[in-house]
């Protein structure tokens, strides 16, 4: 093949690969473009939320809150010491990709699956967990609530369906069980959640809300005399 030959098959390979870039990837990325744009520019916020009732220890309520309202992430807490006396807070500005890994962290652990679960005789402590998301002109948003998660977490016990009797006293002779197994109770990602939230923040947040349970914790050494 000469040298002006090659040149040519060169400017027909070229052409050609410009030609199928143009139909097959250019003119199909101009047709979602504004699709894309318009989720780019769609309202976007989630917030998670963790309330915490301990009913023993110097404190008797805390509350985490995470905030993302179209990348402007700010972070709650407050908490109130036993006597319900004295509450401490703050609200603070985070910057980076953290919030949106947690959030992640958590759609990952069940955050919009769990369910309630029932509160334990003698509960330690009480959680309530909302979350809430948008984009666009879409969201939703739930809650649920638990106590005990540690109890969760570790517990053996099995829960079996009962088929009674159609009518009259239940007894161990009338009633049986359906199934030989049960189903098991244990369920270890309501303890993730709340570590997760719990753990959540810069060095300088984590430390604040050390600061304002310890300054909490105090109050209790100067109870309020009876009236």
């Amino acid at each position: 093949m000469t040298e002006i030959g090659r040149a040519a098959l060169v400017l027909v390979v070229s052409a050609a690969a410009i030609v199928i870039t143009f139909v097959y990837f250019f003119i199909p990325f101009m047709r979602e473009q504004p699709h894309v744009q318009d989720v780019l520019n769609a309202n976007s916020t989630w917030g998670v939320a963790m309330q915490v009732y301990e009913l023993t220890g110097p404190l008797s309520a805390e509350t985490y809150r995470v905030t993302n309202d179209n990348g402007k992430v700010t972070m709650f807490y407050s908490a109130t010491n036993r006597a319900a006396t004295e509450t401490k807070e703050f609200n603070v500005p985070l910057f980076g990709p953290n919030a949106t890994f947690l959030f992640e962290e958590l759609r990952n652990d069940g955050i919009w699956e769990l369910d309630d679960r029932a509160m334990l005789p003698h509960p330690i402590d009480e959680y309530i967990i909302e979350v809430d998301q948008t984009l666009g002109d879409e969201g939703g948003t739930r809650s649920f609530g638990f106590s005990d998660p540690r109890y969760w977490a570790n517990t053996n016990v099995h829960e079996y369906e009962l088929k009674l009797p159609p009518k009259g006293p239940i007894t161990g002779i009338n009633a049986a069980t359906l199934g030989v197994v049960g189903r098991q109770l244990r369920e270890p990602r309501y303890l993730e959640i709340v570590e997760a939230i719990r753990g959540f923040g810069p060095q300088n947040v984590i430390a604040a809300e050390s600061k304002i349970r310890s300054e909490l914790a105090a109050t209790a050494l100067h109870p309020i005399p009876p009236r």
